[in-house]
């Protein structure tokens, strides 16, 4: 086997040469495909990705990690967007129509689905990137109504979940944060929901260095979580992504090889059984500068839920691996969002603390389980405003399919799919802002319904095994949300995913590592 060293003295030679060309505007040739040879390959480097790398380089095994959207350099201000100045930085390549965004490989990408528009995460470090952090555990009962029978939720309870947050770090917001000016809206939303009678608003584990917000609370640091300016990433420490835990850790090994945009075309298996990946090298404008084939024994998709979706949907449908399983593509879902802004009598208060921090888990809600949640709004004058999201469990599923004519996703949510349980969500979240004293409800979900919580298309038990294997597919793996069938129980799905990831990675090691591959 071709030792790594060596393909990556290439890589950088190669890479050298693109870049120069590309720098006197000359592209490189369309037939130099340079080609490299390698022993485990993930794509993706979003919560799954992070994770199985990790395990397999602490296994000994040297690991290609290829990510298509760019690092953001962690802890240093002004290097994410502002919500309330997006530009660029946020979007991947003009999917999101904004007028006079220039063309960038920003930090989210739109599908335009039907029924539903569908925001996904481009970055390093994938949607722990673009996020609040909240890191809530599923209840057993709940986990058990949405998730695949092959999951035992003990399991993950004494195991997996406590090994994610270790990692994680997640905490809870300290009470002298919570008790300062700052997060008075934390507050005033506490007493709405014990105004309304539903279960105490509480603050909940995060993925927050919570001394870091104390630090700006005291002018120590720019105040940029303790504003709320965290959904476009945050310019500054504290926030815990994947940058500053799991994937150190992988490097620390010296086994992970984690290149950034490199963008994945097509996979394929070759007439030995090994695994093909096609793969552009592109420029921050989305210019491809140099072309990569990479051929490898292990093959780890972690690319998130709809592009992981898209590279087995396009296999499929073009004959690249036409005995993939007829089930990719189903069982998605979107974790059940619901985004509700109320204009309130009372003052709200400039700057409201971040992130999203405090919850009501009205889980033995009779007519459905429903979590209520408190979004800060990073506005600096008084607006009379609160955002407020809810988490619901789907009725159902929607589908994802390969449209070939256009090489896209195609996204279908039909409205029967959550057609009772969001109705049950905006009751709840009716009965909350009526005992707020609101004047004024806007629902962003019926004007342009999203989702930033995908989840489905390669679910376990019926397109993979129960450890992500896909099914027929020897070296083929799933390691991301496509996973779970559409729903996290009411609960963020990061978390739960990397739960996921560590369970299924420990497997593969102790099974697949040295057999397999």
């Amino acid at each position: 086997m071709q030792d790594t060293r060596t393909t990556r003295r290439r890589f950088v030679a190669g890479s050298a040469a693109a870049a120069a060309a590309y720098a006197v505007g000359v592209r490189p040739a369309a037939a130099a495909v340079r080609e490299e040879r390698h022993r485990a390959v993930i794509i993706g480097s979003g919560f799954g990705g992070s994770v199985t790398a990790l395990r397999l380089a602490q296994a000994g095994v040297n690991v290609l990690m290829l990510e298509r959207g760019r690092a953001w350099p962690a802890g240093q201000p002004g290097v994410f967007p502002r919500l309330s100045n997006l530009d660029h930085r946020g979007v991947w390549l003009n999917s999101i129509p904004i007028p006079g965004v220039k063309r960038y490989t920003g930090l989210v990408e739109m599908f335009a689905g039907e029924g539903i528009d569908v925001m996904a995460p481009a970055a390093v470090g994938g949607g722990s990137v673009p996020y609040h952090g909240m890191s809530v555990r599923p209840r057993a009962d709940l986990f058990g109504e949405v998730m695949p029978g092959e999951l035992d939720y003990d399991e993950f309870a004494s195991v997996w979940y406590p090994k994610a947050e270790q990692m994680l770090q997640v905490a809870r917001m300290p009470d002298d944060v919570l008790n300062h000016p700052r997060y008075r809206s934390s507050r005033q939303f506490q007493e709405y929901v014990r105004r309304a009678g539903l279960p105490p608003a509480r603050p909940v584990p995060m993925t927050i260095d919570w001394e870091q917000v104390r630090r700006e609370l005291r002018g120590e640091l720019p105040p940029l979580i303790s504003r709320g300016e965290v959904v476009i990433g945050v310019s500054g420490p504290g926030k815990r992504s994947l940058d500053t835990n799991y994937q150190p850790a992988a490097r620390a090994t010296g086994r992970l090889d984690l290149r950034p945009l490199h963008q994945v075309t097509e996979i394929r298996r070759d007439a030995s059984g090994r695994w093909v990946v096609e793969v552009e090298i592109i420029t921050t404008t989305g210019r491809v500068v140099d072309r990569l084939r990479v051929t490898t024994d292990a093959l780890f998709l972690g690319a998130g839920t709809m592009n992981t979706s898209k590279l087995l949907l396009r296999a499929r449908d073009t004959g690249a691996v036409p005995d993939l399983p007829d089930d990719i593509g189903r069982f998605w879902g979107t974790n059940g969002d619901v985004i509700h802004t109320t204009v309130l009598r009372d003052q709200t208060g400039t700057w409201q603390g971040g992130p999203a921090n405090v919850a009501s888990l009205d889980w033995d809600n009779p007519e459905g389980p429903v979590t209520l949640i408190f979004a800060p709004l990073p506005v600096s004058s008084e607006s009379h405003m609160m955002e407020l999201v809810a988490i619901f469990i789907p009725d159902g599923h929607g589908t994802l399919s390969y449209d070939g004519a256009k090489d896209k996703l195609k996204v279908r949510w039909p409205k029967a799919a959550d057609a009772h349980a969001i109705g049950v969500a905006r009751r709840r979240m009716a009965q909350l802002t009526r005992a707020a004293g609101a004047v004024g409800n806007f629902d962003s979900t019926r004007v342009a319904n999203a989702t930033f919580h995908q989840l489905g298309g390669a679910v376990i038990g019926k397109a993979c095994d129960r450890h992500g294997r896909v099914l027929g597919q020897r070296g083929l793996y799933v390691t991301d949300g496509a996973l779970i069938p559409g729903s996290t129980a009411c609960a963020n799905p990061s978390l739960t995913i990397a739960a996921l990831a560590e369970r299924n990675a420990a497997t593969v090691v102790a099974d697949d590592v040295g057999i397999v591959f």
